[in-house]
């Protein structure tokens, strides 16, 4: 047994990751287009009827593909937790299972829904296969103490590293509204944040990071990696693997034994 996670897309246009222990599959989020998941779900040789959906909140870059490929594949289940339902039914388009438990199962996997920190409830997920586990966190102002000791001994983390500061702040497309917003606690997680948690979390056993929900206008991934390797070794911590998922393409299979 093993588990296997991909990201299919990670932005601000659409996300989605794939996370399987090779019996039970499971999308976190739908919010790339029906046919580019299914497109994505035939590379990795998935049938998409075999797919459960977990939903980490309402926002469209995370449930805007959910109605019609929930009309194309009626057996497939959503499930998000209670204080996500509303909001999901009614910019998803589809009826949740609401689950009113933190911890729950789905076919052969164990489910931890964590609270995080975002300007609409939102959730990121624990997937476990009874011994190992990986996390899915993204679009998160500020992560506590007790969120990082609830990751702390993942075997991999696909955690939010939304904007270079500095890139954000010259950006002159940007309101200082939007601005404020991304940079609050209720908004999206800087590299330099990242990066911090990063170390944290891989002297605390997390050997495998995947950088999520990169900006396209205030930030790449260079920037991301290269903040992130830098918190690593200046922490004197080695043998920990970072990789950036994009928008436009999905990252390689990765398989933790």
């Amino acid at each position: 047994m093993s588990l296997r996670i991909c990201s299919l897309a990670s932005g601000s246009k659409g996300n989605c990751c794939f996370v399987s222990d090779g019996i039970t599959n499971i999308l976190i989020d739908l919010g790339i287009s029906a046919s580019r998941a299914v497109k994505c779900l035939n590379v990795l040789g998935v049938d998409p009827r075999s797919v459960t959906v977990l939903v980490t909140h309402s926002h469209s870059d995370h449930v805007g593909g959910l109605k019609v490929f929930c009309k194309a594949y009626p057996e497939v289940r959503v499930l998000c937790q209670k204080e996500c339902a509303r909001g999901v039914e009614t910019a998803g388009g589809v009826r949740a299972v609401v689950c009113e438990e933190r911890k729950f199962g789905v076919g052969t996997l164990q489910i931890t829904a964590l609270p995080v920190s975002h300007d609409v409830p939102c959730f990121g997920y624990i997937v476990s296969d009874g011994g190992k586990k990986a996390a899915v966190v993204t679009d998160v102002g500020v992560l506590n103490t007790a969120q990082l000791t609830a990751l702390s001994g993942c075997d991999m983390i696909m955690l939010e590293c939304n904007h270079d500061i500095e890139r954000l702040a010259a950006n002159p497309r940007y309101s200082q509204s939007l601005k404020n917003r991304i940079i609050s606690r209720h908004g999206h997680l800087s590299n330099a944040d990242c990066a911090a948690a990063c170390a944290f979390l891989a002297s605390n056993g997390v050997h495998n990071f995947i950088l999520a929900h990169l900006s396209e206008d205030n930030n790449e991934p260079s920037l991301a990696l290269n903040a992130v390797e830098h918190a690593l070794e200046d922490a004197g911590l080695v043998g920990v693997r970072v990789v950036a998922a994009t928008q436009n393409a999905m990252t390689g299979l990765f398989e933790i034994c």
